[in-house]
Formats: C-alpha cells, sequence, structure tokens
C-alpha cells in the first residue's frame, strides 16, 4: 500500500491523528470512532447509490424522499441490494452533523442514537444481528445521555466526529478501509492486536496445504486481523468464518473491519465470548484453526467440564449431519445458514445423552489432562474436520515445561497430532516473551515432526500502515522468507542450520521435549574441543604466573610496597 499524500483522505487522517493525539479523551472516545467510520461507510454507500438512481430521474434526494411511491422503490431497491436502509433523509450522516439546531451538549446524544433509531433491514439479512450487536454495544458502554463528558470533552469529540465525516469513502488514491486500518492499529485507539508478522506466518502456513477452505475459526481473534489475512490469500472463496473474542472494543472493531471491507456478514459468524472457557460455535467443524494463543492462560478448571460436554455435543451433532448428508442428500451449507434447521439440529442434540462420552479418552496417566488449563487446545484438535489443520502462536515454555510433557505426549505419541515446530523471530521488547508456531493435523500419514528455526534466518519489508508516528513497531516478513518456510513446511525438506524432520522415536527419547533448538543446529562459530580448551587454560594460568613472579621482582628492586 503506497499512501498519496494528495489524497483527501490522507490530509485529513494527519489533521485527525494530530488532534487525537494532542487530546485527552476518555476511553469511551475509541466506542464512538468506530461508530462514525461505521456510520459514515453505511450512510454514504446508500446515498451515493440513490442519488445515482434518481440522477436518471432527474430528481433530487429530498423529492423523491416527499413522493411516497419513489421512496417505496428507493427502499425496497436497498433492502435488496445492501440489506439496510435509512428512513429519513435528515438521517444520513452529512445532514446530521450539519443540523444547526443542536446545542453542544445535545450533539452527541443526538448523533448517537438517529443512526440506530433510523435503519431498517431486509428480514432476511444476516447483517441485521451485527448491526444490533455493534449498537446495543455503544449505547451500554458510551451511555452518552448518562456518561459525565466533560463540557471540552464534547467539543473536541465534535471535532474528531466531523473530519471522519468528511473523508471520501470512494477514495481510490487512500482507501476508507486502509484509513481505518491505520487508525485501528495506531497505538492511540489502545487497541489489542495479533503481531502481524505472527498471522502472516499462520496464514501463510495454512494456504501452503490448503488451496481451498470452506471454513476457518480464530477462537482469540482481537481485531479480527488473522481472519482477514485469510481473506487476502482465499478471497471470497472462502466461504464461512468463525471467530471469538472477550474484550467488547476488539469485538465492535472487527465488525466494522469486515463491513467496510466488503465481507459478506453472511458467511461471518463471530461471537464475543472467552474461547478458552467454551470452544464451541454453532456446533461447526472446521477445515483450518489459526490462533495467536494469549501468553497468560488461566487454570480454569471450572471450565473444563463444560468443554468436554462441548465436545461430546459437538461429536453428536455431526453425526446427525452425516445421516443428513447421507440419506436425504442435504447441502453441508445448510447447517450454517438455515438457521430453523440450526435450532432444529441444536434443540434435538440437548435433548440426547451425552455425558457418559465426556473425557472418554482421558483415561489411566491421561486422566489429569481433564483438568489442564490447555484442555481447549486438544478440544480445538477435535473441532477440526478430518483433513483439517490448526496452526497457532503460543509460548516456548509449552515446549519443555516439565508440567506439561503428559499433554505434549498425549498429543504426539498418543493421537499423532503435531505435524511441526517452528521457532519465529520475535520483537525487540523486554515486556514479551517468545513464541513458537505449532501446526496441527487430525489425520496425518507419518509419525515425524518437522522442526524449523527461522528465528535469526529472516528478512523483513516495509510494513503497509507505515504513517508517521501512528503505526505500532511490529516485523513485517518479505515474500522470500515467507516463501522458503512453505516450501520447507510443504515438502518436509531437511536443510542445515534450518530444518530438520524427526523421528516420533527421537522425540520419545528426549522425554517428548519440543524444543527447536534440540533438533535443529544452529551455531554458526567453530567447535572446539573441551580438552583444546583445558590446555589452553593451563597456558594461560602459567603465563599469568610468570608475569607475576617478574613484577614482584621489579618491584623488590625499586623497594616499591603496596
Amino acid at each position: 500500500m503506497r499512501f498519496n499524500s494528495k489524497s483527501i483522505n490522507y490530509t485529513i487522517l494527519t489533521q485527525l491523528m494530530s488532534r487525537l493525539r494532542q487530546l485527552n479523551l476518555p476511553s469511551e472516545t475509541n466506542y464512538i470512532i468506530l461508530y462514525t467510520f461505521f456510520y459514515k461507510y453505511c450512510s454514504d454507500n446508500l446515498k451515493d447509490h440513490m442519488l445515482m438512481v434518481l440522477n436518471d430521474e432527474e430528481l433530487t434526494f429530498d423529492e423523491a424522499y416527499k413522493d411516497g411511491y419513489r421512496q417505496e422503490m428507493l427502499k425496497l431497491d436497498c433492502l435488496k441490494l445492501f440489506g439496510y436502509y435509512i428512513d429519513s433523509p435528515d438521517a444520513f450522516i452529512d445532514e446530521v452533523i450539519n443540523n444547526r439546531n443542536l446545542s453542544e451538549a445535545e450533539f452527541l446524544p443526538y448523533f448517537l442514537s438517529r443512526f440506530p433509531k433510523s435503519i431498517i433491514f431486509n428480514e432476511e439479512y444476516h447483517n441485521k444481528k451485527h448491526f444490533n450487536y455493534f449498537f446495543d454495544t455503544i449505547s451500554d458502554i458510551v451511555q452518552v445521555s448518562k456518561y459525565a463528558f466533560e463540557r471540552e470533552d464534547h467539543s473536541a469529540i465534535k471535532e474528531i466526529i466531523m473530519l471522519i465525516s468528511q473523508m471520501d469513502i470512494f477514495d481510490n488514491a487512500f482507501s476508507y478501509s486502509n484509513v481505518f486500518e491505520v487508525i485501528s492499529s495506531s497505538r492511540i485507539m489502545n487497541l489489542d492486536s495479533n503481531p502481524s508478522y505472527i498471522i502472516q506466518i499462520l496464514a501463510s502456513l495454512i494456504f501452503a496445504e490448503k488451496k481451498s477452505l470452506t471454513n476457518a475459526y480464530d477462537p482469540f481473534m482481537k481485531n479480527g486481523n488473522s481472519l482477514m489475512e485469510l481473506f487476502n490469500y482465499y478471497g471470497f472463496d472462502l466461504k464461512n468464518v468463525y471467530g471469538k473474542e472477550i474484550d467488547t472494543l476488539c469485538c465492535c472493531c472487527a465488525i466494522v473491519k469486515f463491513f467496510i471491507n466488503n465481507i459478506s456478514f453472511g458467511n461471518v459468524f463471530l461471537k464475543q465470548e472467552d474461547a478458552v472457557k467454551s470452544i464451541d460455535l454453532n456446533g461447526a467443524s472446521f477445515d483450518a484453526i489459526l490462533s495467536h494463543v494469549p501468553i497468560a492462560i488461566k487454570n480454569y478448571h471450572t471450565s473444563n467440564k463444560t468443554q468436554s460436554r462441548e465436545m461430546a455435543k459437538r461429536n453428536k451433532r455431526s453425526e446427525l449431519e452425516e445421516i443428513l448428508l447421507k440419506n436425504f442428500d442435504m447441502d453441508s451449507d445448510s447447517f450454517t445458514q438455515d438457521i430453523a434447521l440450526n435450532n432444529a439440529l441444536e434443540n434435538l442434540v440437548e435433548k440426547m445423552d451425552f455425558e457418559k462420552d465426556s473425557n472418554m479418552d482421558f483415561i489411566g496417566e491421561y486422566e489429569s489432562l481433564k483438568d489442564s488449563e490447555f484442555l481447549f487446545l486438544i478440544n480445538l484438535i477435535d473441532s477440526l474436520k478430518d483433513d483439517g489443520i490448526m496452526a497457532i502462536s503460543i509460548s516456548q515454555n509449552f515446549l519443555f515445561k516439565n508440567s506439561l510433557e503428559t499433554l505434549r505426549k498425549y498429543l504426539t505419541y498418543e493421537h499423532n497430532y503435531i505435524d511441526a515446530v517452528i521457532n519465529i523471530p520475535h520483537e525487540i521488547d523486554r515486556h514479551k516473551r517468545p513464541e513458537v508456531v505449532i501446526v496441527f493435523r487430525k489425520n496425518k500419514a507419518n509419525r515425524d515432526i518437522l522442526f524449523i528455526d527461522m528465528s535469526n534466518d529472516y528478512e523483513t519489508r516495509k510494513s503497509s500502515l507505515i504513517f508517521p508516528g501512528l503505526f505500532r513497531k511490529n516485523l513485517i516478513l518479505d515474500n522470500k522468507t515467507i516463501n522458503k518456510m512453505m516450501d520447507v513446511f510443504s515438502n518436509k525438506l531437511t536443510i542445515s542450520k534450518y530444518s530438520r524432520l524427526i523421528s516420533i522415536e527421537e522425540i520419545i527419547q528426549n522425554r517428548f521435549n519440543l524444543s527447536v533448538s534440540r533438533y535443529v543446529d544452529t551455531f554458526e562459530g567453530e567447535f572446539v574441543e573441551l580438552s583444546e580448551l583445558v590446555d589452553e587454560k593451563e597456558d594461560i594460568d602459567a603465563n599469568i604466573k610468570m608475569l607475576n613472579k617478574k613484577i614482584e621482582k621489579m618491584m623488590n628492586e625499586l623497594d616499591v610496597r603496596f
């Protein structure tokens, strides 16, 4: 992405970010910024389409809304094309902002309520639930009628809103979606986002193995960048994406991001929920899972039983879907897209006895795993389709921590799930711990595990989000680095000081330690025999002893004492 300084969006963004840096606004302002971007995009999209239609009929915007028949035709046209419609000409964002009858104190409540009260949805519009979630969240968190914004805050927030409203959503030189990406990725909004280079690695590993993808899931999606990266690889051939995120601001950001990037919400299923406590999502099974797993995972003993029941329930549902597909020639897409069918299946599964299926794998030495804080990883693997793949980044402690040896044995020896372990570059940040990428496969053809160390063998490229003072420091790996990793991973290549394919027998001998450094030697210096070092030390000690004697003799001759 090259930024064009002549673009109106570039100019406005410069002004906007300069003002945001100068102001000390309440945290609720972040939600107002998201709301304004959302409102602007929806409003201008509708208005541009209407003006194009009305231009052929030589009618003005206001005249069309006053003509009952013409307004109804516009409404039906917009509902069919966009799925939503604004029912009043004075509810479009430009009219709201230019309303001179509003005092400074009245503006913000009116601005935040006008859009939700004026929008009408096609009843079959899948986006409706995302709109309503977004509006309800804004209302609950900002609570502008109750929240005691300072008087100067009202004026400053209105200035921010007006700057966003002046942007051009159709600007090709510096697109509206790029503007939003710069703002949401900046430190100013304090959004918790996944590191770009890690998302690069995870998405490319999945693409290396699967050239087509139907269902993808990120249980810790943060601001949605991981799922957007998959769309960059697969385009609109990626039918269904699922995401979970516990943080409210991140969820709202993901909704806006998908919407202004023209991602069809008919195929997007987002849920605000903690994936550690619950991994299930409408009983869906996935072709691919990718995620940047949080470093600090608490030990959710109380949630593990629930997760185990969820997986037993999901397995029952999968059995029902297989019966319907096989015996009734149904389309697999209908299980997610047909709401009535989905609800019927859920109700049927709820009435089944699946308690006895819970934790049935955890017997003998593996029984302790049912209380593991990483049980959600096992359940995520279980939620993959038979040929599914999962790529996650996780703390390096996972590879060698003694308390996790039983889990690593379960994942490698007992079930042969782990396909590759990759040491990745890490940002120079003393607050961040080194991470590693692990690739899991539901059904592997062999029992070997590929180890790759790319922590020092990489090149970077310029970030596409470079904008003075606004972007987070983040590694961006170049194409050569990514392509080399993909080739080695796909073909299971052994390259000196970079990668090795290790048998399960060697891993067993190492007590299931999966540290990459144990299997891939990246040492660049010369090896020196220990005996040579001992001889060298003895020579040095002898020379020091001789030198001390000479110094002592000289001091005696000079009659110097200390």
